[in-house]
């Protein structure tokens, strides 16, 4: 069970934050006890393990696991303390109620020492706002001295240090990374069962596309004697990686849409922040679209079905193209990108690395956070990284080879994967899954399609052109706010209703005037403003 710490942080909590304006780290630093002679604590080594000579603990706030267990009763969180000599006092809270819970520790209640979690704390909200105010501490300065496997993480990778650096100049928190993520999110497959029946080639261009989907529609597919197959489906507007946005591609525009978060419609076209929504390619797109609905080539339930209706249709064989991350039906293929008005194909790259910055981040509370950097320094070890990501070494899901590398086991049927693992779901933990810690892996093929797969497949057309991760100031932040929501709302009920209905080319001028009369034009210099510094950063 998840312990409190002392009330007693309540009233130094309260005391310090009270005196803290601007950015604040030196003076945080400077009410730390021995951080006013600069001295590390004698009870902490500065590079050697344990960490603390003398057993310490540091007060956690995170995630509570489905399982409701402490996160002390995995066995690498075991393994982590032996090492370090650190014990954490986890105050643990479910994900449904976390929001709550972060908004009273930041009101006046008992911070933590550090926030620990997959995406804890939110990078629009929270780093800069309590960064500014010095209730987060900068942490590049201790990255430096006592962090040899994130600085050298940073060192390697110049974007991620650029990605986690605020506005002011310093890092107020660390990310959870994954290098081997997918690249694409949802990409186009088609029913490969029904080609053959009908003899038909992939489909290369949206003709090709057209036609195809018309001879899905036009023939008994189903072996039923009706024509009720669904030619086109995806799932739009719900975030569930199946839309349709990055097919305008073949028009010569990538669209990324608003679930899609930090990028919301913008692309970066040589250095200058485009809203891809007013675009002339945008509009072919959209009329594009709207011919394959209005001629029952597209399914009518885009808009409104869920992800579990969607995967039904998909499971049963049904849709002849399907928008999607990966169908579970293996009888689905990849169709790679076709070629359009807008000349090669292209599809939307979202590149792999940091998946949340916000998942790690200390307090001004804290009493030793060279320990505390020292501690969660261990948990971007490679072989720390690994065990979060695929269990315990020497367990049942990991085995060492005699080649250095590891036999990473496929869960059994019906087991636990907790169990199997020793370790939480990932979304619990922090740590750095680099292309060098997967390769440390052995895994055993499943002889199906896998993401990667797909990522193979669609690399060659594969263009990261979208808005950068980057830090806003907490003005930028308000002013954005004040537009994007009313702004992306009116452009995504007029794109549903123009791919339904039709009409975007009576409509368009308006459109475009409208959205100007909403602030665009203002909300897009706030983006460049933003742009230009984080590309100008080193």
């Amino acid at each position: 069970m998840s312990k409190k710490w002392p009330v007693a942080l309540t009233a130094l909590t309260l005391s310090v934050a009270v005196g803290l304006t601007g950015c604040g780290g030196d003076k945080s630093a400077a009410d730390n006890g021995d951080k006013k002679t600069g001295e590390l604590p004698s009870n902490i080594n500065a590079a050697d393990f344990p960490i603390a000579k003398e057993k310490l603990t540091l007060n956690f706030a995170g995630f509570k696991p489905p399982s409701g267990k402490d996160l002390n009763d995995y066995k690498l969180f075991q393994d982590i303390e032996a090492k370090t000599n650190i014990h954490i006092n986890w105050n643990l809270t479910p994900g449904s109620s976390w929001a709550d819970k972060k908004n009273l520790l930041f009101a006046g209640g008992e911070l933590p020492d550090a926030f620990y979690g997959h995406g804890i704390l939110s990078e629009d909200t929270d780093i800069v706002k309590y960064g500014s105010q010095g209730i987060l501490i900068p942490l590049e300065g201790l990255i430096d001295k006592y962090a040899p496997n994130i600085k050298k993480l940073l060192d390697d990778n110049p974007t991620y240090r650029k990605q986690l650096t605020a506005p002011d100049g310093h890092i107020y928190s660390l990310p959870t990374i994954n290098e081997t993520y997918a690249r694409t999110k949802s990409t186009m497959f088609i029913n490969k069962k029904w080609l053959d029946q009908l003899n038909l080639p992939m489909p290369t261009t949206i003709d090709e596309l057209y036609t195809t989907l018309k001879a899905f529609k036009e023939n008994d597919l189903g072996g039923n004697n009706k024509k009720d197959q669904i030619p086109l489906s995806f799932v739009q507007n719900n975030g569930s990686n199946t839309d349709i946005n990055s097919f305008f591609g073949a028009f010569g525009i990538l669209d990324r849409d608003i679930h899609k978060v930090g990028h919301n419609h913008l692309s970066i076209d040589n250095n200058k922040v485009v809203y891809t929504a007013v675009q002339p390619q945008y509009k072919e797109a959209i009329k594009f679209v709207n011919k394959l609905f209005s001629e029952g080539l597209a399914d009518q339930e885009s808009f409104t079905q869920d992800a579990k209706v969607f995967n039904a249709k998909t499971s049963k064989g049904i849709v002849g193209v399907a928008m999607d991350w990966n169908p579970s039906n293996q009888d689905y293929v990849s169709m790679p990108p076709l070629k359009g008005p807008g000349g090669q194909p292209i599809w939307a790259d979202y590149p792999a690395g940091i998946l949340f910055r916000g998942s790690f981040a200390i307090t001004n509370v804290n009493k030793n956070p060279e320990a505390t950097i020292r501690w969660i320094d261990y948990s971007f070890d490679p072989k720390i990284s690994l065990q979060f990501n695929s269990g315990v070494i020497g367990g049942d899901s990991l085995k060492e080879r005699t080649d250095g590398k590891y036999d990473e086991i496929p869960l059994p049927a019906g087991a636990n994967e907790e169990e199997f693992k020793q370790v939480p779901p990932t979304a619990y933990s922090v740590w750095g899954l680099t292309n060098q810690v997967f390769d440390m892996k052995v895994t055993t093929p499943t002889g199906k399609r896998s993401k990667v797969d797909v990522d193979n497949t669609y690399a060659p057309f594969l263009v990261s052109n979208g808005f950068p991760k980057t830090y806003f100031t907490a003005e930028e932040n308000d002013q954005i706010a004040r537009y994007l929501t009313d702004i992306d709302g009116y452009v995504g009920k007029m794109a549903a209703k123009w791919m339904m209905s039709g009409g975007i080319d009576q409509e368009w001028d308006d459109y475009v005037k409208k959205l100007n009369d909403m602030g665009l034009d203002k909300m897009m210099k706030i983006y460049q403003t933003v742009y230009d510094r984080y590309n100008s950063s080193k």
